[in-house]
């Protein structure tokens, strides 16, 4: 009898034990879905910020050119100016 009772409980252990194996696998593969998706969650944000280093990148090339068009538009005026200034003084 009491060889009997030590199977039961061998029994019952390596029951517990295949559940918990069974839960384990199921919750390695949650886990191994989870990371996909974070890895193309890290490649869409790198595209991102890629994208924006460049807009980044452009954005300051043309607010280089706008200045070079600002210094070059005062000179033309200061020239205007300067032609209407000698125009009226000699009229």
């Amino acid at each position: 009898m009491a060889m009997e009772s030590v199977l039961k409980q061998l029994e019952t252990r390596i029951e517990e034990l295949v559940e918990a194996y069974r839960g384990a696998v199921s919750h390695s593969a949650e886990l191994e879905t989870k990371v996909g998706e974070f890895e193309t969650e890290i490649a869409e944000l790198k595209t991102r910020l890629s994208s924006e280093t460049d807009a980044s990148v452009r954005v300051t090339s043309l607010e280089k050119q706008r200045d070079e068009l600002a210094v070059r538009l005062e000179k033309v005026l200061g020239l205007i100016d300067g032609v209407l200034v000698s125009d009226t003084t000699s009229s």
